[in-house]
């Protein structure tokens, strides 16, 4: 199974984080397909539903919570839409900056040196490789 994976460097390397199906990126990823994916389905993705389920929201049922967002979401002006979708948009930028910073170890998440140290692996790739550019700096670039 060709998968991205993201597996805590220890030393014996077995402890496993998270594992997520590879999309319609074929091949190999190197760290810079690796943000462009990203930015397609994680960060593009979350931006354009939450708007979309604050314009109309999803489901047969949706929560009580949804339903008084989406009413003061509809009743704002188009600027003020605008406004919102800016601020979502950088909510979810900064997210996804973080969580890139925490795999290329400039943001901690253990009070550990060895807690802190990723590895993020794609095939034989290592996505996260301190020899490259780091990927919170390609994210920015994106």
């Amino acid at each position: 199974m060709n998968a991205w994976l993201l597996q805590q460097r220890n030393v014996d390397n077995t402890s496993c984080l998270v594992r997520a199906n590879k999309q319609n990126f074929g091949g190999t990823l190197n760290n810079e397909d690796f943000i462009t994916a990203i930015e397609e389905v994680v960060s593009s993705a979350a931006i354009n539903d939450t708007i979309s389920n604050l314009s109309s929201p999803p489901g047969r049922k949706p929560p009580e919570a949804l339903i008084q967002q989406s009413l003061w979401f509809n009743a704002l002006s188009d600027s003020d839409k605008n406004m919102l979708k800016a601020i979502v948009a950088s909510a979810v930028n900064e997210s996804v900056f973080g969580f890139l910073c925490v795999l290329d170890g400039v943001r901690a998440i253990s009070d550990t040196e060895e807690g802190n140290n990723l590895s993020l692996i794609h095939g034989d790739t290592l996505l996260n490789d301190p020899a490259l550019e780091s990927l919170h700096d390609l994210y920015k670039n994106v």
